[in-house]
């Protein structure tokens, strides 16, 4: 096993609320909306920051069991054997997954307490498909369907 170039420093929770909403028909099915920034340390360019903000959203119709909003904060650092090209790439991806694996289990912490059964998050990837048109066709079919409009990315 190898250790990761990407080293976690500390993570907290900025934002922590979950709703049970108790309506008949209500359904263990949410969208889900993430926003990720990352910012760059000024005296070390080596460690950033990054944010996670998730939002549970009802899925369009109807009732969902839970609704909320969790930020999640992390302090990362690079390994200085890492390509300083490629540092914010491993940052955003991996990073935000790490950040977003912590939320995943927050959530279903917190929803097993709840009158409904647990919530358990999707797996996402914030791993940016190649540019389309440098991608065959099915490879290109499957970058698309890849990318799920329910979750959403940012960078900063």
């Amino acid at each position: 096993m190898n250790p990761s170039p990407l080293q976690l420093e500390r993570y907290f929770f900025t934002h922590v609320a979950i709703v049970a909403h108790p309506e008949p028909g209500a359904k263990n099915s949410n969208q889900v909306e993430t926003t990720v920034e990352v910012g760059q340390g000024v005296e070390d360019g080596r460690r950033y920051q990054v944010v996670v903000r998730l939002k549970l959203l009802p899925p369009g119709k109807g009732a969902a069991t839970y609704t909320g909003e969790v930020h999640a904060v992390g302090f990362f650092k690079v390994e200085a054997d890492w390509p300083k090209d490629k540092a914010r790439q491993l940052v955003e991806t991996n990073g935000a997954a790490v950040l977003y694996g912590a939320t995943r289990e927050m959530v279903c912490n917190l929803t097993a307490r709840g009158p409904w059964p647990s919530l358990m998050l999707p797996s996402v990837t914030f791993l940016k498909p190649p540019q389309e048109n440098s991608l065959p066709g099915s490879a290109a079919r499957r970058a698309k369907k890849a990318s799920s409009p329910r979750v959403k990315t940012a960078s900063k």
